[in-house]
């Protein structure tokens, strides 16, 4: 709400992108609502293109001609295209209105690919994207019945069990059964890959594709590649080729259902072509393709929700390799400063910790250092190395 407050008639198109039903739409009407709260005269126009009327009025030629009649002369003219991907050659629509001076565009969309292409050629340099994810670990707290003496582990792993999807997460806090709320998250997730994976891409073998999906979704903060990925369905009687696997996960990241993340090599300070890891745009995906519980993998749930909270605080996100070794998270925030971090659901034990503590320390450059877990301890300092405990992180106002 504050970016689309500081760019409020800019002449820049404001793009919402993100996953379906984590709230853009929501946030284009919270946003139009305080509009028309502080100008009650402000001329607005709401068009959403998932509604069957709206696409009733044609191509974008004619979405065009209907907008342009509608429009003040006189005043700012605000546009609200939700969804707008759906309207074939978009582009030129966007480019059309955003050539007139009283017009102040936002528009949304469920496509990574959405400023890929010709709308980036045409509107290089006049565009703002803004991500949005479902709910932050604080946002969930916010929204959920939690007292201010909340138990830290018991909320944590609620949030990693259940998923943040806001709907999903008023479902639990009206009806207080947790599987209504996973037969949304499951409707929404089959509505994803229905109409923008298979039927945009022409998907046959869905058997594959649903194997290449649990894969994935179980090998969360593991190290994959397409031809390990093929490797193992292949001995499992699943025919398919690395280059339909790459095809399939490219699908899974251009509809934010999956987040790719390249390795970075620490000391060439350079990103690494190849061995990826993915995370999910919201672990409630996992539970219900996979029904797996939070304790059999709750580190890498917890590794899930750091990535995401790290992206959510503006940072550019790498796996980061020194020697042989992996830190979990480089990362370069908007000034261009690095910091590396480390998540463990528990160091306690003195062995996890030595195995934690051992990539950081082998890096000797002077920038921040952190290690995350659910530890309840006082935040101690291993060679300059930060523990924190991550609920603590999680509900932190810093960009750390």
């Amino acid at each position: 709400m504050q970016n689309l407050r500081d760019l409020k008639d800019e002449h820049l198109i404001k793009v919402v992108v993100g996953l379906r039903r984590a709230g853009k739409s929501t946030l284009l009407e919270m946003f139009a609502d305080e509009i028309r709260q502080q100008t009650p005269d402000a001329p607005i126009q709401f068009l959403n293109f998932e509604d069957p009327d709206i696409f009733a009025i044609g191509d974008w030629k004619q979405v065009y001609d209907y907008i342009k009649v509608r429009l003040v002369a006189d005043k700012m003219n605000y546009l609200f295209l939700d969804e707008i991907q759906n309207i074939p050659v978009f582009e030129r629509l966007v480019d059309g209105l955003f050539l007139k001076k009283n017009v102040d565009i936002y528009i949304t969309g469920s496509n990574a690919q959405l400023l890929s292409g010709e709308l980036a050629t045409l509107l290089t340099g006049r565009y703002v994207e803004i991500e949005i994810l479902p709910f932050s670990f604080a946002e969930w707290m916010e929204s959920s019945k939690n007292s201010p003496n909340f138990a830290k582990n018991e909320s944590l792993a609620n949030f990693l069990r259940n998923g943040a999807m806001p709907q999903s997460v008023t479902l639990v806090n009206s009806t207080g059964k947790t599987n209504t709320a996973s037969s949304f998250v499951r409707g929404v997730l089959n509505t994803i890959i229905e109409k923008d994976i298979f039927k945009r891409h022409g998907v046959n073998n869905k058997t594959a594709f649903y194997k290449v999906l649990d894969f994935v979704f179980d090998s969360i903060g593991s190290i994959v590649s397409p031809r390990s990925i093929a490797d193992t369905l292949r001995s499992n009687g699943i025919i398919i080729d690395k280059f339909t696997v790459t095809n399939y996960l490219s699908y899974l990241v251009e509809v934010f259902i999956l987040y790719k993340v390249q390795r970075y090599d620490v000391r060439g300070k350079r990103l690494l072509q190849t061995l990826d890891k993915y995370y999910l745009a919201d672990t409630c995906f996992r539970l219900v393709r996979l029904g797996k519980k939070t304790v059999e993998d709750r580190g890498h749930l917890l590794e899930n929700a750091v990535y995401l909270e790290l992206r959510r605080r503006n940072h550019e996100v790498y796996v980061g390799k020194t020697r042989d070794k992996e830190v979990d998270f480089v990362t370069i925030d908007h000034n261009g400063y690095v910091s590396y971090y480390q998540v463990a659901y528990s160091v306690l034990d003195e062995g996890t910790l030595k195995r934690e503590l051992t990539p950081l320390k082998e890096i000797r450059d002077s920038n921040p250092k952190y290690l995350l877990s659910a530890d309840e301890d006082v935040n101690p300092v291993f060679n300059g190395i930060r523990k924190l405990n991550v609920v603590d992180w999680l509900l932190s106002k810093t960009n750390n």
